[in-house]
């Protein structure tokens, strides 16, 4: 039998798939990941399973929803009691590393030590809770809670620095690897370096249909305050300047001969509206915050797949630990992906679900949106031929039996063993936390 092979998951924040020329933009700039892809599975209808940053990346870490975990928002901690997927690889015999942003230690959610306790069984761990507000002033840490190392440059190009040291350690090694790197980029206040920004500044940005170029974007604290043009472009600078890292990344796996050895993942924890809809943010189950980047090169497996299976969060935990050899000793919510990675052939129309402020029902051609927490429909949208969701067709006779068909999907996902129902989130149910510190995100009224 092969050995399983090491794993590289690239982890962006706040990248939208539809901000993406794979995913069908024109105008940003990202040769290193379409060269990627090129050599990888990419999956066209990858969800969130919730878009927002802390109750995503508990449902990764533990292969269960956010209902189920209790992680519903930003600033709660990974629970002590859920084995989480490093748990397993450890288990397993594989080294598991942890390089950048966490966002899943609690309260106070700011650029601060994680405690090995709360970092969710991860052996090596280099990183910060959350909240790099100033890009080219991050902190970052390793085992020393007053041992802060001070980030030189843009904080996107020294965390690909810091994670190339840290494969050249894994390498070093005779046992298998897991690496999960989480950028803090393109999350807003985004501030590019003068080249990659300089490629947008020219360029009219704001051209599709469900854009308001009207909206304005306005957070004191981050000393933010332009329109949608300006968000644009600095938010796709950033972008590009995550792509030209990501490729640092893939010549150090190049360079260290683990190419061959290695699945190398990139996606994000969710999108970015950025002026769609007249929006900025996350935490909406909009097409601009809800679909992801999920790309996928395997060893000596098939090149250039595009899979328009639709996937999710609680997808990836029981996908990694598969390739890694390890045996599960409970179900799991998600489903392997490995067989779509390499290769085969899958004409199933899969609901996927997701949750936040809002339920969320998505095939591959249609997505339902309920009114707040609660098994109401709000919104239908025909996503295939209206990408944009520019037509709510949820009070169209003609619709009445998809409808059903996605109600039903969330009612059986609601009824769930281990579901615990939760009021709407709101403004008030969000502990207080200074300005500065608060991770901002719309609030649905």
């Amino acid at each position: 039998m092969d050995a399983p092979p090491n794993i590289v998951f690239v982890l962006a924040d706040q990248l939208g798939a539809r901000w993406l020329p794979l995913y069908g933009h024109q105008q940003v700039r990202t040769p290193q990941l379409e060269n990627f892809a090129a050599e990888s599975a990419v999956f066209e209808r990858a969800l969130s399973t919730a878009p927002i940053c802390t109750p995503y990346r508990g449902c990764l870490l533990s292969g269960k929803y956010p209902s189920q975990t209790g992680l519903l928002d930003n600033g709660q901690a990974f629970p002590g009691d859920v084995k989480s997927l490093a748990d397993h690889l450890n288990d397993g015999g594989c080294q598991t590393y942890y390089v950048g942003k966490w966002h899943l230690s609690g309260a106070p959610q700011k650029n601060r030590w994680v405690p090995p306790a709360q970092r969710a069984g991860f052996q090596h761990f280099i990183g910060w809770e959350s909240h790099h507000v100033d890009h080219q002033a991050g902190l970052i840490w390793s085992d020393d809670a007053d041992g802060a190392i001070e980030m030189p440059g843009h904080e996107t190009d020294s965390l690909t620095d810091i994670a190339i040291g840290q494969l050249e350690k894994a390498a070093a090694g005779d046992e298998p690897f897991f690496m999960l790197l989480s950028y803090q980029a393109p999350h807003p206040p985004c501030s590019p370096p003068a080249e990659f920004l300089a490629a947008y500044e020219h360029l009219d940005l704001v051209t599709e249909a469900n854009a308001d170029r009207g909206a304005w974007f306005k957070h004191e604290a981050w000393r933010a305050d332009y329109d949608a043009q300006r968000f644009r472009e600095l938010y796709f600078g950033e972008i590009s300047q995550l792509d030209a890292a990501f490729g640092r990344l893939l010549g150090a796996l190049d360079r260290l001969g683990l190419r061959d050895n290695t699945l190398v993942v990139f996606t994000s924890d969710h999108g970015e509206m950025a002026g769609a809809q007249g929006k900025f943010g996350k935490g909406l189950m909009h097409e601009e915050a809800l679909q992801v980047p999920l790309i996928a090169r395997a060893p000596d497996k098939p090149k250039g797949l595009r899979i328009s299976t639709p996937v999710s969060t609680v997808d990836l935990m029981p996908t990694l630990l598969d390739f890694a050899g390890c045996r599960l000793d409970e179900p799991m919510e998600g489903f392997s992906l490995r067989r779509l990675i390499e290769g085969e052939a899958d004409s199933a129309d899969r609901v996927v679900i997701s949750e936040y402020q809002d339920f969320c029902a998505t095939s591959r051609h249609w997505k339902l949106i309920t009114r707040g927490r609660r098994l109401s429909p709000a919104a239908l949208y025909h996503v295939s031929s209206d990408p944009l969701e520019l037509r709510n067709r949820v009070d169209d006779p003609a619709c009445a039996g998809i409808q059903a068909q996605l109600m039903q999907a969330l009612s059986s996902w609601h009824a769930r063993p281990g579901f615990s129902s939760q009021p709407p989130i709101t403004e008030s149910s969000i502990p207080p936390q200074s300005e500065s510190e608060r991770e901002w995100h719309p609030i649905n009224t």
